[in-house]
């Protein structure tokens, strides 16, 4: 399939997901679709991306997100594609699962472009043999163009019960009519269906026509298809950030393959081998990396003695292990994850725990990227967190306040023009100055060099719940509030 080919086909990668299981590397705010997991140095997102673009033009491929990654979503595809129409990416205001996901997504289609083929995919899968699965592509296109919504089939090489399987129906020129789905078996029938040759997984890879998809979604879903269409075009508003929010409020939760694919009769299957791995656990990870002569995988300052099918990622510190067997250890620079090889699927019950306890580690690395910069932990404890802070040349933070901590600001690098109060002055090199709590406030970097400071925050009650903005250069206040007086 060259560059050639059909101009029009049109791609969606799914960049939402949240990627639990693979804590303490994912994080909320930096979910696996954004780290380094795969066979490059890029990202996962910017490996699919790389993927289609042998075919795919740039404004032909849609990527559909949650706003918190606004930010992290708009800097790696620029990274890759400057000059992509920014456009393109659909920021989900909250997390309803694939179906509407896909549904806004087409949207923003044009309508013209509706009889073409359009490939969803995630954006957080590993393919190895990417020329390999532009073929397969190829292949169901013809079904798409004929009225099929294609489902890609990964052939499975073991019974395995964390996968939804799809069985292969009557014979299709390409692939075969589906037959059935089912999601995540028991051990007993998923080695059943695997000896039968006739199932395959089910990779969350799809291929029809935006004109076709509509149908189905009309046919089994049409309450959701009128929150998003008027008079069967896509409503005007959703280009309106608040507007986005009001109709997201309407729609009810859903996946695509159970509101679609397992309603719908027009469901085909290709199966694939394209060395692909949906990276859903570090026992996935673990399978799908090189091993040493003992069936370890390590990856930074990691030395073994006497250990063996262990998974070692160091992300800082020395890790050193002796005797040990079928563990996974992961460490970063604020968290250390150790568990069984064959138990990696209940870190996502972990995660869960976090999240309950509000802990900072669930949602947050200690370097955390911003709009305007950057900020990194250093130390903390009750009462108190050090932190450095970038702001990048020509950037400022909100004007804002907190209620419960003063800050101390100290420039390490750069100029910092500081609004403190009713207060407008410069600080440099080795000058500093304090935030008393419930004071107005605002940082700016007017240099063309990065502006570096340390940051002390003392106070009864630190988090970023803390902080209210009266104006904010990325969208980030809270409404329409009166900037207080300034004293």
């Amino acid at each position: 399939m060259s560059p050639k080919g059909r101009k029009n086909m049109i791609g969606m990668i799914l960049a939402g997901g949240t990627g639990s299981r693979l804590w303490p590397f994912s994080r909320t705010m930096t979910p696996k679709q954004f780290l380094n997991l795969g066979s490059t140095h890029e990202s996962l997102l910017q490996e699919t991306i790389r993927r289609l673009s042998p075919v795919f033009t740039p404004e032909n491929i849609y990527i559909v997100g949650s706003v918190v990654h606004e930010i992290e979503l708009h800097r790696q595809v620029e990274q890759l594609m400057p000059d992509y129409p920014l456009e393109n990416i659909l920021l989900e205001p909250k997390s309803l699962n694939t179906a509407p996901a896909i549904l806004w997504g087409i949207t923003r289609i044009p309508r013209k472009n509706w009889k073409e083929p359009l490939v969803i995919l995630p954006a957080d899968h590993l393919i190895q043999k990417s020329s390999r699965f532009l073929d397969y592509l190829k292949q169901g296109e013809s079904l798409a163009l004929e009225g099929w919504i294609v489902t890609f089939g990964i052939k499975p090489d073991r019974p395995d019960t964390g996968f939804g399987y799809i069985k292969a129906g009557k014979s299709l020129k390409s692939g075969h009519q589906v037959d059935r789905f089912t999601e995540k078996p028991d051990l007993k029938s998923a080695e059943t269906f695997v000896s039968s040759g006739e199932y395959s997984w089910n990779a969350g890879i799809f291929m029809a026509t935006p004109e076709t998809l509509i149908k189905e979604y009309r046919k089994h879903c049409p309450e959701m298809v009128d929150v998003f269409f008027k008079n069967g075009n896509p409503k005007d508003s959703l280009q309106d950030r608040e507007e986005v929010i009001e109709i997201f409020n309407k729609v009810k939760p859903d996946s695509f393959d159970y509101a679609i694919l397992e309603q719908s009769k027009k469901v085909a299957v290709l199966t694939m081998d394209v060395g692909w791995n949906d990276l859903g656990s570090w026992e996935s990870i673990y399978q799908k990396s090189v091993k040493d002569s003992q069936g370890n995988v390590t990856r930074g300052n990691v030395i073994l003695q006497d250990s063996e099918n262990c998974l070692i990622f160091s992300d800082k510190r020395l890790i050193t292990c002796v005797g040990l067997s079928n563990l996974i250890i992961i460490e970063t620079h604020d968290a250390l994850l150790a568990c069984d090889l064959k138990r990696s699927q209940d870190v996502k019950k972990l995660v869960e725990t976090l999240k309950r306890e509000d802990r900072f580690e669930y949602k947050f690395h200690t370097t955390v990227v911003r709009p305007w910069g950057k900020s990194s932990v250093l130390s903390e404890g009750t009462g108190y967190q050090i932190r450095t802070i970038t702001v990048l040349p020509e950037q400022r933070i909100s004007l804002q306040r907190h209620f419960h901590r003063n800050e101390h600001w100290v420039v390490i690098a750069g100029t910092a023009e500081v609004i403190r109060g009713d207060e407008t002055f410069y600080l440099t090199e080795n000058e500093s100055t304090f935030i008393p709590k419930t004071m107005l406030h605002r940082l700016t970097n007017p240099g063309k060099t990065a502006l570096e400071l340390i940051e002390v925050q003392m106070g009864s009650f630190i988090s970023e719940d803390d902080i209210e903005r009266y104006a904010d250069d990325f969208g980030r206040a809270q409404g329409a509030k009166k900037t207080p007086a300034l004293r």
